[in-house]
């Protein structure tokens, strides 16, 4: 289980990013990391709207766009590619467990920090 609060969990951005990033893995049966990156442009797309919202249009305006992520998460796990899944269930696990976190802005900034060391160690596991 993820905890996106690094003041309950300091290793979220080190160790339990590199752990994940592992579980995902690469290679035949892991997520290639142009899969990755298309999943975090969307977050990162999501995180600089937020910036320009007060809580409370981002609680009405940008949040269930944000939730939509776990059906776009869903429907990438259902599609093949190179005779595997193009996202694993680890992926899909590690992002449904972020995005039913996201509740506020700061939630949305963590998740989006926390994938960016995710796909760094990824990158690096390649």
């Amino acid at each position: 289980m993820i905890v996106l609060d690094y003041t309950k969990d300091v290793e979220l951005f080190n160790q339990t990013a590199l752990s994940w990033a592992k579980k995902i893995g690469t290679g035949r049966g892991g997520v290639q990391n142009t899969q990755m990156r298309k999943f975090y442009d969307q977050v990162l797309n999501l995180h600089q709207k937020a910036k320009q919202m007060n809580d409370e249009d981002f609680q009405s305006d940008l949040l269930p766009f944000v939730k939509m992520l776990n059906s776009k998460v869903a429907y990438a796990s259902t599609r093949n590619s190179g005779g595997g899944k193009i996202v694993n269930s680890e992926f899909v696990t590690m992002m449904s467990s972020c995005i039913n976190q996201v509740a506020t802005k700061k939630d949305l900034n963590t998740f989006k920090l926390f994938f960016e060391a995710v796909i760094g160690f990824h990158k690096g596991e390649e």
